[in-house]
């Protein structure tokens, strides 16, 4: 009978340890987790900027449908946008998102204490959605510049916070949450990759642009928008950061590839234009082709047409990039630079016999030479 009861009560001890001390040891991680969150809100907040602008003239268009229906005010023009920025390791700058900078023909930033100052527009680059301001702060203040992190260690579930200003331009709120995802395109890829950072944090409108901050203060990326059913997305700062340097340095240099592509489809496959079987890797064995780009249309005397590539060609590989999803392709030609050579795999089909062939060619990348002004006609 004791050997019973005692058994018993062994077993009731596991079981209450069981589920006592998981939750005792989550509460004391949520309670650790709140607190640093806190500290690093802190140490960001001063650098934190609201962003307005003022539009050319009035906008009523659907681009902007979350600013008109704000408040639940129903469409209406809307004089300018507004949102967050935050201050560049340069005091003199401020970064915030490209979307902000639409029709801008007056923009200022709002300090956390309520003072507001002029800023230019120094330049923006819509592929990462980043734009640099110029503020002259006057002789009496010194901005604070936040830390940065390094975006290519965050991991998946990491706690985040996100500080941003409210509506008004004068309030800073924050909130809370995770990565919940990283990202290779927007918004329903679900490999990991670094193109955007996704996370569950909520935000307002006012929020975009805005800092997203580690435990330990640094900024690892910056807020972009919501797409979809409620998937937030933001910028990882390293790709925030290389692309305001490129932009205050006044490297405004565009790089020509020379290919309109299309990624693989079936019906492409179908049609006969690509292989639907194909021996890519040389083992011997063909595999279900169901990946690489489509050429379309190649530009005359761009790199690409000088190295021989013809429409009609699927590029399967940009020199060792295995080109899975559209992403690969674009990511590898959206840091492609002035004199670089690529190696170029792709499949042909031998207009003699018919067949499909594995090839490959060198391209060279050259600048992008500006478009010559059409004139008028007299």
């Amino acid at each position: 009978m004791r050997y019973g009861w005692t058994r018993w009560a062994l077993g009731t001890l596991s079981l209450m340890l069981a589920t006592t001390l998981p939750a005792n040891a989550r509460s004391i991680s949520e309670q650790y987790q709140q607190d640093a969150v806190a500290a690093a809100t802190a140490i960001v907040r001063p650098s934190v900027v609201a962003i307005e602008t003022r539009f050319d003239e009035p906008k009523l268009d659907d681009d902007y449908a979350y600013w008109h229906y704000q408040y639940f005010r129903g469409p209406r023009p809307l004089y300018g946008l507004w949102g967050t920025g935050f201050i560049y390791r340069d005091p003199g700058y401020v970064i915030t998102a490209a979307f902000l900078m639409d029709h801008a023909e007056y923009i200022r930033v709002i300090l956390d204490d309520g003072r507001s100052y002029k800023a230019e527009l120094v330049g923006r680059n819509d592929t990462f959605d980043v734009a640099v301001l110029e503020v002259e702060w006057g002789p009496d203040l010194e901005p604070i510049s936040p830390p940065f992190g390094d975006s290519d260690a965050l991991k998946l579930g990491q706690p985040i916070a996100i500080v941003g200003k409210a509506l008004n331009s004068v309030d800073t709120f924050a909130t809370a949450g995770i990565i919940s995802a990283i990202r290779k395109e927007t918004p329903s890829t679900d490999e990991p990759t670094d193109d955007f950072l996704q996370f569950d944090a909520s935000f307002e409108l006012s929020f975009t642009g805005a800092p997203m901050v580690d435990v330990s203060g640094d900024v690892v990326g910056m807020v972009l928008e919501t797409v979809g059913t409620g998937i937030n997305l933001g910028v990882p700062i390293n790709d925030v950061v290389k692309t305001a340097d490129k932009i205050i340095s006044g490297d405004t240099t565009e790089v020509i590839f020379g290919a309109e592509t299309l990624f693989w489809t079936a019906g492409l496959a179908n049609q006969g234009a690509i292989p639907q079987m194909f021996d890519v890797d040389g083992d011997g064995e063909a595999e279900e082709l169901d990946f690489g780009m489509f050429v379309t249309y190649i530009t005359p005397n761009s790199p690409a047409d000088i190295a021989g590539l013809l429409p009609g060609d699927h590029i399967v590989y940009l020199d060792d990039v295995f080109l899975e999803k559209e992403y690969h392709w674009r990511r590898f030609v959206r840091d492609l630079r002035v004199g670089q050579l690529v190696m170029v795999k792709f499949i042909r089909q031998n207009v003699e016999t018919g067949e499909f062939e594995l090839l490959q060619t060198q391209v060279q990348i050259r600048e992008q030479e500006p478009e010559e002004e059409e004139e008028e006609e007299e």
